[in-house]
């Protein structure tokens, strides 16, 4: 039921907020964002320079919440392309919007002798959930692994599977914690006897999850995506920050979508601040939530006294440790 009420809820939402979301998405699908994030995240392309990667190793265009996440749907959503283009779907519950993947693509790592494709699922996640997001993470992974079946390879002939990374931005810090990079891979553990594998062999799909905070970062991919989401600049001292501390000259594509980000930042901001607003709700407006938290009182409910969204309301009671 909650989360039938949760679903209902985003429906009606800020539709500035949900075009803000829509456009981070644009954003980050840009190959010089994906690049970026390649690059400093991802392994097999540590080595790579950046312009590379974004002229030779992204294939296509990325699908944007185009392909389903629902098991059967996957694969009905995508054909054999002679590129590969951006994805997002999600899975449909009755009386719920339909699930779809925020950005989808494939990339290949040059200078292996045969080369290595990659699938790269990329989620980004502006708010905490009721359910824990690395359960939801590992279930799109499995999912990008199932689904490559009759796609990417035919038959049994499993050796045809393509690593999977499903990568998260995640521009919400729970309560007392910082900026951090978690990644979680599979390796091989043997029990009884010496047999073992290549790590090619069993290493075939990794999650990280990226949390993004406020505070400036010396890590460069957390403090580049520190600034374009949340640093609240203008386009061009954006552009001017980026150039000047990664050597990122942004294109007119990414411009574009730099200068779109930032007007909805702005307008978001101001919004936020003409409701007495900031990087939270008003403290007094939290006292009331926590009061009727400790009462077991309907998130729903909650939510809609106190003009407050519900998803920040699970998220006040699950790092006061009032969840039910």
């Amino acid at each position: 039921m909650k989360h039938k009420q949760a679903a209902k809820r985003r429906k009606t939402a800020n539709p500035q907020a949900r075009t803000y979301d829509k456009t981070a998405k644009h954003l980050i699908a840009t190959r010089q964002t994906l690049a970026m994030i390649l690059h400093e995240r991802v392994p097999e392309f540590h080595a790579v320079p950046l312009d590379t990667i974004e002229q030779g190793c992204i294939e296509g265009t990325p699908w944007i919440e185009e392909i389903p996440v629902a098991p059967g749907r996957t694969n009905r959503k995508r054909r054999r392309p002679q590129k590969i283009r951006g994805l997002s779907a999600e899975q449909s519950d009755e009386g719920e919007g339909y699930i779809t993947f925020d950005v989808l693509f494939y990339a290949r790592v040059p200078g292996t002798g045969k080369r290595i494709k990659l699938l790269i699922n990329i989620e980004a996640q502006r708010s905490s959930t009721d359910y824990e997001l690395y359960h939801r993470a590992w279930f799109y992974l499995c999912r990008l692994v199932s689904s490559q079946k009759g796609y990417d390879f035919e038959g049994q002939d499993y050796d045809g599977i393509c690593k999977v990374y499903s990568i998260w931005l995640c521009f919400y810090l729970p309560e007392g914690e910082k900026s951090s990079i978690t990644s979680y891979d599979t390796r091989e553990n043997t029990l009884v006897g010496n047999h073992t594998k290549p790590k090619s062999i069993y290493d075939l799909f990794s999650i990280i999850m990226v949390h993004v905070g406020d505070e400036e970062s010396e890590d460069t991919l957390l403090e580049f995506l520190r600034l374009i989401f949340l640093a609240q600049l203008t386009e061009k001292e954006l552009s001017k920050k980026l150039q000047d501390e990664f050597g990122f000259q942004p294109n007119d594509e990414t411009r574009k979508e730099l200068e779109n980000m930032c007007n909805l930042s702005k307008g978001l901001t101001e919004r936020a601040e003409a409701q007495g607003i900031t990087q939270g709700i008003a403290q007094a407006t939290l006292k009331i939530i926590k009061r009727q938290l400790k009462r077991k009182a309907d998130y729903a409910q909650i939510a809609e006294d106190t003009d407050t969204p519900i998803d920040e309301v699970i998220r006040i009671a699950k790092e006061n440790h009032l969840a039910y």
